[in-house]
């Protein structure tokens, strides 16, 4: 996963526990680095597992408070980070905003290239009307960090209070349930009833062919999911969509939101984003593999007058190179369609994108090389001070020339164990050797610290040597 998330739990132990606490987890977990963590780059999804079982057993809190708490720093740092204006207008209500969250995941997918993000979606309990979020994610026993996001959001983005509850596990089903209930919030006020008013006529002014052309990426199909009428643009792409019979399901597999793809599934998931990938085989491109499918996102829209849904989208792609490699070109988007502009501005974006990016390591980098730089000093002045007088290392470390200096009387001390030779004589066995050892390293020890330089500044040690 993308490094944000490593350098959010970072932040939250910092801020909490101190830069100490942090580097023990990072030791514990077996992490070697230096500095924090880089935003814009991708790591092992270990390395985020093993922090938190870190923190978990260095801090001594059980993982899902930790996880809790990371989900509340987590969307904090979202805000910091220059998100706060896209969190805010996602909705006005924590429902609103959980229906809208896919959206924003599939956004951040073209700033964060390779981001795996998770999907969900909302539902209704049957008996009582109450919202249920449905978490889907590759990385298991992550969930506590949804509850931790859902809380904060509602807290500070709508001034609610929501009570979160798991209704079940993945164990139980391919994904996370979660029951959402709002204990406290403003009040809001009910939407107007406005009586239809049929001004218009039934009759249809556009005909099939002009609405080919003007949306020519839409798909309509009926209950069956049987295909009834294309684009322009995906009929010459996707050109199994004129066969009989052909079904939405033959040439597409839903990506977002996660649902098994039915007519009434979609019918309840009306004012969901719809990320929709071609299967495999079914495009006529000469291309790379990895350019042999297309993505397809946009709306569902529902037809009363003939029990049609169309799905009216837009290929999603990163750049021009992207875009004519599934054989596309620019004059196959129409004129109205933004996308238009977002392929021609994704060209810089992505230079940007990579400046960015660039920056941020080579930052990483000269943090890293001042750090050893100032270690490497610190190694120089220790060695610099064991050798020589302070008064002379002073002037050396600063880089100023040490004049010769004259002292009228000195005094020279020899010294040295006196019996050495018997001592070592009569400890000639095996755990004699030892009882040598521990003796000359206390008596060095102690020797050391009478003769240290900066308890006894008029004393210099010139040398010690072993000769008996």
């Amino acid at each position: 996963m993308y490094g944000f998330v490593n350098y959010a739990l970072e932040l939250l132990v910092i801020q909490t526990f101190g830069e100490e606490t942090w580097e023990t987890i990072k030791k514990n977990a077996e992490v070697q680095m230096e500095g924090q963590f880089l935003v814009r780059q991708i790591y092992e999804d270990e390395l985020t597992y093993n922090l938190i079982f870190a923190a978990v057993e260095v801090l001594n809190i059980p993982a899902n408070t930790i996880l809790e708490l990371f989900g509340k720093t987590f969307f904090e740092f979202c805000q910091d980070s220059g998100y706060d204006k896209i969190l805010q207008v996602l909705g006005a209500t924590p429902r609103d905003f959980l229906q809208n969250l896919d959206a924003l995941h599939d956004h951040l997918g073209t700033l964060y290239p390779g981001m795996k993000a998770p999907s969900f979606r909302c539902t209704e309990r049957p008996e009582d009307g109450a919202l249920v979020l449905h978490y889907y994610s590759d990385r298991p026993g992550l969930e506590h960090i949804v509850i931790g996001i859902v809380k904060t959001v509602a807290s500070k983005l709508h001034d609610t209070e929501v009570e979160i509850e798991i209704l079940k596990t993945k164990e139980e089903c391919d994904h996370v349930q979660f029951l959402i209930t709002e204990k406290s919030g403003p009040e809001r006020p009910l939407p107007l009833q406005i009586d239809e008013i049929e001004t218009l006529s039934l009759e249809p002014k556009v005909s099939a062919t002009t609405f080919c052309r003007v949306f020519p990426f839409h798909i309509m199909f009926d209950r069956d999911l049987k295909i009834v009428q294309t684009g322009s643009t995906v009929a010459r792409v996707i050109p199994k969509v004129t066969e009989d019979n052909c079904r939405v399901t033959d040439i597409l597999d839903p990506i977002r939101p996660h649902l098994e793809l039915t007519f009434e599934n979609i019918l309840s998931h009306i004012n969901t984003i719809y990320v929709l990938k071609t299967r495999y085989g079914v495009m006529q491109v000469d291309a790379p593999p990895e350019y042999r499918f297309m993505r397809l996102k946009g709306q569902m829209l529902y037809v009363p007058e003939s029990d049609f849904v169309v799905f009216l989208g837009y290929p999603s792609v990163m750049n021009l190179d992207d875009l004519t490699r599934r054989g596309l070109y620019i004059s196959d988007i129409p004129l109205h369609d933004a996308t238009r502009d977002l392929v021609l501005m994704s060209e810089q974006f992505e230079a940007d994108y990579k400046l960015t990016r660039n920056l941020e390591i080579l930052t990483d980098k000269l943090q890293q090389t001042y750090r050893e730089l100032d270690s490497e000093k610190k190694k120089t002045d220790e060695l610099l001070y064991s050798v020589l007088p302070i008064s002379v290392a002073n002037e050396l470390r600063h880089r100023r020339p040490v004049p010769a200096r004259r002292y009228d009387s000195v005094t020279l001390l020899f010294s040295g164990i006196y019996g050495f030779s018997a001592y070592c004589a009569a400890n000639a066995d095996s755990n004699g050797a030892m009882k040598i050892v521990k003796m000359l390293n206390k008596l060095y020890t102690k020797f050391d610290d009478l003769t240290d330089p900066k308890l006894n500044p008029n004393i210099y040690k010139v040398e010690r040597t072993l000769q008996y």
